[in-house]
């Protein structure tokens, strides 16, 4: 079991499809490195309560079923620039790893959708571990 001196990892969630399947492999990684995890789901915009709310039970109860038996470092909402509070969140706490998941995009949607996880391996000092993420779609053109 991770000791209260481990340092956590990073666990970003954006609840989005495949979330889950992110979910279920930081938790086998966290039980192999007797790491406690530190969960981040960061909103592009200000929320209201109630959205707030069920954004925060949604996070919840996906750790709930993910990461049982984990010990968990503290699970945080907030909202701004995805991958500058991703690579702020992991110097504040001083984290052994960031966990980020991949998605397979189509060719259009690569060009324009622009990627959180390209941003944060640009810009952080800290170990990141990506991991592919099926989310039945495919990544045709």
């Amino acid at each position: 079991m991770a000791t209260e001196t481990s340092s956590p990892l990073l666990l970003c969630l954006d609840l989005e499809a495949g979330s889950e399947q992110l979910a279920a492999y930081a938790a086998a990684h966290a039980r192999r490195c007797s790491r406690p995890v530190r969960v981040l789901h960061v909103t592009p915009a200000s929320l209201d309560g109630r959205h707030r709310t069920r954004v925060h039970q949604h996070l919840q109860a996906l750790v709930d079923a993910h990461l049982g038996g984990i010990a968990l470092a503290g699970l945080e909402v907030t909202e701004g620039v995805a991958e500058e509070i991703i690579v702020a969140t992991a110097a504040r706490h001083d984290v052994d790893l960031i966990l980020l998941g991949r998605r397979q995009r189509r060719t259009v949607e690569r060009i324009y959708v622009g990627s959180t996880t390209s941003a944060v391996l640009s810009l952080a000092h800290r170990p990141i571990l990506v991991v592919p993420i099926d989310t039945g779609t495919g990544a045709r053109a």
